[in-house]
């Protein structure tokens, strides 16, 4: 009887290891949802998109599109609206924050110090006198450091307020191309000294596709990624490339184009996937040896695209990694979507992305393991 229950033990001992083995790899295999990004930003915004992370040596800056100020009324959370939580009483066109460099143990706990004049957040990419801030709008995206200047393209936005009222337009705003603010960082700079961004002359036109929403560097190369103009209601996604020298040259830059060739001529620029809704990331992983694309599709969807080469690219279709939530209804804005779904680090545990929750205004957080992106 002794020898029995001891083999019974043993083998309930050995099927309760399996099981809970088998649970701990299907839970490595999802992908987890942490909720509201960077928490410490409560303290000074409301609520604020774009969320680009852009790595200065042993700190990370972070650019952030139109940036929403005011005070708390109530709790913030994913399952509240922006509505019940805030009073806002300005929204600014963009703002900018430094951090330590994210990794598996902090994302939780990253102090966001932000670009303040006057002790309030403050644009860092600013309106020259007779540019009505009302209309003109300037959303900063991904930005790179090259010797000692710091780089951040920015869409030029002009909010066309006649639109919306005659034509009841979802997004009353035109894209007037694509700009470039830089900054000279000298080498004493520390986390609270001034921060002095200057426009450059316009890079791309508005007629092009907006590049900028995330940079990958390979040698003395750039990779900017980008997305075009609407296309019977699709959005489609490019690829340039450019020396770093000539970050600021637009005739240096050049496409993939039809052929897996590098084009001068933008026309000839290769469109992939058609439904990117808001900008994506574009990575080289070190740890799979691969690139990474992330986006948000037009139905809210996190997707993703691996190659090793660019010669695979063309083959590739982007698969869905992560599915929100339920967007709640909210009366006074009917017409809600997700956007701008995009890796902002990779650690050996997986990739962290995030995306825009327009109920609140805020980037949530997703992990992705790297066994949750089949081949």
């Amino acid at each position: 009887m002794v020898q029995k229950s001891a083999k019974h033990s043993n083998f309930f001992l050995v099927t309760a290891f399996i099981f809970l083995s088998f649970l701990v790899c299907c839970q490595s295999d999802k992908v987890e949802n942490l909720g509201i990004f960077g928490a410490n930003r409560q303290q000074s915004i409301l609520g604020q998109d774009g969320c680009t992370p852009i790595p200065l040596g042993n700190i990370m800056m972070w650019t952030f599109g139109d940036t929403i100020l005011g005070t708390w009324k109530g709790e913030l959370s994913v399952n509240t609206t922006f509505e019940e939580s805030a009073v806002m009483n300005n929204m600014i066109s963009n703002s900018l924050a430094f951090t330590e460099i994210p990794d598996d143990t902090n994302f939780t706990k990253l102090n966001f110090e932000f670009y303040k004049q006057n002790g309030k957040v403050a644009p860092f990419i600013k309106n020259y006198p007779g540019e009505d801030t009302r209309e003109w709008r300037f959303w900063p995206v991904d930005g790179i450091q090259i010797d000692s200047t710091v780089y951040v393209y920015y869409y030029i936005i002009f909010v066309d307020r006649n639109i919306n009222g005659k034509n009841k337009n979802l997004f009353p705003f035109k894209v007037k191309g694509t700009g470039i603010a830089e900054w000279v960082k000298p080498a004493s700079w520390k986390v609270g000294d001034p921060v002095y961004f200057k426009r450059s002359p316009k890079i791309f036109s508005e007629t092009e596709p907006v590049f900028g929403d995330c940079i990958e560097r390979l040698g003395d190369t750039l990779y900017v990624i980008g997305h075009g103009r609407p296309v019977k209601s699709m959005v489609p996604v490019y690829i340039a490339r450019v020396k770093t020298s000539e970050i600021k040259n637009r005739l240096a830059y050049n496409f993939l184009d039809e052929q897996n060739r590098w084009s001068p001529d933008i026309k000839r620029a290769r469109a992939f996937f058609y439904d990117a809704m808001g900008e994506l990331s574009f990575t080289f992983n070190d740890y799979l040896k691969k690139f990474i694309i992330i986006y948000c599709s037009m139905d809210g969807k996190i997707k993703y695209v691996d190659f090793k080469d660019f010669s695979f690219l063309p083959n590739k279709i982007a698969k869905i990694v992560y599915v929100p939530p339920v967007l709640p209804k909210i009366e006074s804005r009917p017409h809600l979507y997700y956007y701008s779904g995009k890796e902002i680090f990779h650690t050996r545990k997986g990739i962290y992305a995030i995306y825009i929750n327009p109920a609140i205004y805020q980037p949530i957080l997703i992990r992705i393991p790297y066994s949750a992106m089949s081949d």
